[in-house]
């Protein structure tokens, strides 16, 4: 792609040494277009390239991704000789050579970035699955200790989900950084205590909702409180006003 541009731009500085005002500003202005245009696509393709190396390198050589490479690479080099042998624009339109030149690197640019989104989403999920906090805050029992953790877990969940959700890696050290904040945020789930006996989930479930009555304090209870919860954090209060005080 690099070639078409230098050679536009070189018949571009050649036209404005000429002093034919009229037809050669006209014949600037539409090869100042065309250069743009390309120039679009050059760039557009050096940038999925530096994607491609991060994600997985081997699928430049892919035989469909070659193949419309290859394709593109005939029509530009049409173009760049019809140019050098002192064509112009409209020889460019003959056959329809610069739109089918434009849509050939479209294209060969989307099979790119479309294998390399694929390669990408699949390296994010060979990590492993990563629940969202509400997830995790609906399924975990409120304790002090899980409520610690999960405000830990809200610390790097932006990070994770920044990542995750984009197309490809923003830079090299993308894949490791993704690497390191699903590490942490799976070790903080593990921690998270989701499972209890159904007399401890009925009294929490109670305490949650305003106020959990002496029958559902059971020895089981108790013994789970003293062993993963905080008990002083319980106080036993009376919903009524008692008479005989």
């Amino acid at each position: 792609m690099s070639s078409l541009v230098g050679t536009c731009k070189k018949l571009l500085s050649d036209l404005q040494t000429v002093k034919v005002a009229n037809q050669t500003k006209q014949e600037i202005s539409a090869l100042q277009q065309r250069l743009r245009e390309w120039t679009k696509h050059a760039n557009a393709r050096r940038a999925l390239v530096e994607k491609v190396r991060i994600v997985e390198p081997s699928l430049l050589v892919r035989e469909d991704i070659v193949q419309a490479d290859c394709t593109v690479k005939g029509l530009a080099q049409q173009a760049k000789t019809l140019l050098l042998a002192g064509g112009n624009l409209q020889d460019l339109a003959a056959d329809n050579l610069w739109t089918r030149l434009i849509a050939a690197a479209e294209s060969a640019n989307d099979k790119v970035r479309s294998a390399a989104r694929d390669q990408w989403r699949q390296f994010v999920e060979s990590l492993g699955r990563v629940d969202t906090p509400t997830y995790l805050d609906e399924q975990m029992l409120k304790t002090p200790a899980n409520e610690d953790l999960l405000q830990t877990y809200k610390e790097h969940y932006p990070k994770y989900s920044a990542i995750a959700r984009a197309d490809l890696p923003a830079s090299t050290s993308t894949p490791d950084e993704l690497i390191r904040v699903v590490s942490t945020l799976q070790d903080v789930q593990q921690q998270l205590k989701g499972t209890a006996p159904e007399a401890v989930r009925l009294f929490l479930k109670a305490v949650e909702s305003g106020g959990a009555s002496m029958d559902l304090i059971t020895p089981e209870v108790m013994q789970w409180l003293q062993a993963n919860d905080e008990p002083s954090r319980f106080v036993v209060k009376s919903r009524t006003n008692v008479s005989w005080r």
